[in-house]
């Protein structure tokens, strides 16, 4: 490095641990250091607020964080282009239709997709819950095709994933589309395992099935999805279902660039990541959230609440890198508080293996989400 050069922090993603990253340097900037952010698109979505979306509880703008207001206010420039490589030999992230970038420091939060988007007719006819930010644009187009629905036939919507986002979904969109669309709705949530929620309390189950079984959802587990078309989802036994919405909420699988980087990752493409978050064998490289996996901690699920923990510690690791502080380590909470939004003002809720429900629980989630984009949404009006 030659005397003089600031030395370069690249944030590739705007994932929810980078947006505290940016609040972070804007409050406590390092001197003789400049970011950049490297994102595909100006606007992070947070996914907590995505069911109350889609059940029309929420606007838009109520669950958008601007990542460029954010930015400024830590004096980063801001790259909208998707990073396509990262050349651990010259230090360089690339970029698609951009030139590369140089990186003395750089990390990732850029999520993940959803497995099973090859399968025949998927990325066709389904609708993906990741990137979260091109689900959440395009769930009024369902409420629409609902409403040009013919009213002699119920709009069937078929979900295909019973974790957490598949139950919050099945519940959100059937309330949505009951009050916005022909007002015949049928909705079945399909599970390829052997029970919906896996890891989760038995109580929470017994709770969903309890509700769905009041509003009409049919839950079906050991049901495998094998091809899709037009209005239809093809299954392992050959059974057919006709769909006018197929909701693609499976587990998630990295994004190609750490396998064909040539990065350390697990069998499913995502990057293996130290205590201190940072990539096997690679001290000068990050990665947080869905798109990493700890070595130490393997089994940690891909789940939002955990890049949201990890924001404070990779802040302050990468600050601890540039002034040759010693680093901190992650560990990742044994348990964590799940709130389930089921659209119609009451939420599920589980914590330390018990389980609740209710209008209060709700409340308690609004609550908690509204003041996660109160910190990070104030840019946009010149707060502090």
């Amino acid at each position: 490095m030659s005397a003089g050069r600031p030395r370069e922090v690249v944030l590739i993603g705007a994932g929810h641990a980078h947006v505290h990253v940016l609040e972070d340097f804007a409050a406590h900037p390092v001197p003789g250091s400049r970011v950049k952010v490297v994102a595909d698109t100006p606007i992070a979505v947070y996914s907590g607020m995505v069911p109350g979306l889609v059940a029309g509880q929420y606007r838009p703008r109520d669950l958008e964080i601007d990542v460029r207001a954010l930015a400024r206010r830590a004096r980063a420039d801001v790259i909208i282009a998707r990073a396509t490589g990262i050349d651990t030999s010259n230090s360089r992230i690339t970029l698609q239709d951009q030139p590369p970038v140089h990186y003395d420091i750089a990390c990732f939060d850029i999520g993940s997709t959803v497995v099973g988007l090859d399968l025949p007719g998927i990325r066709e006819h389904a609708l993906p819950t990741r990137p979260i930010g091109l689900f959440a644009r395009r769930v009024d187009e369902i409420v629409e095709r609902a409403r040009r629905h013919d009213q002699d036939t119920p709009f069937q919507v078929v979900v295909i994933g019973g974790g957490a986002g598949g139950v919050e979904l099945a519940f959100t969109l059937q309330r949505r589309l009951a009050s916005e669309g022909n007002g015949w709705v049928d909705v079945a949530l399909l599970e390829k395992g052997s029970r919906i929620l896996f890891g989760y309390p038995e109580s929470l189950v017994r709770r969903v099935y309890r509700r769905a079984e009041a509003r009409g959802i049919r839950i079906r587990c050991n049901r495998q999805v094998v091809a899709a078309e037009k209005e239809a989802v093809t299954l392992g036994d050959g059974e057919r279902l006709p769909c006018q919405a197929l909701i693609w909420v499976t587990g998630a699988v990295s994004e190609p660039i750490f396998t064909e980087s040539g990065l350390p990752t697990d069998d499913r493409g995502f990057v293996r990541i130290r205590s201190t978050l940072q990539v096997e064998d690679h001290d000068d490289l990050f990665a947080v959230g869905d798109c990493a996996t700890l070595i130490d901690y393997p089994q940690t699920p891909k789940a939002g609440v955990y890049a949201v923990r990890q924001g404070p510690i990779v802040s302050d690791n990468i600050r601890a890198l540039l002034t040759g502080a010693p680093l901190r380590p992650y560990k990742p909470q044994s348990d964590f508080l799940t709130l389930l939004n089921l659209g119609d003002g009451t939420a599920l809720g589980t914590k330390w293996g018990r389980s609740m429900e209710g209008a209060w629980v709700m409340k308690l989630k609004d609550f908690l989400d509204r003041r996660f984009m109160r910190r990070f949404q104030v840019a946009e009006s010149g707060g502090p």
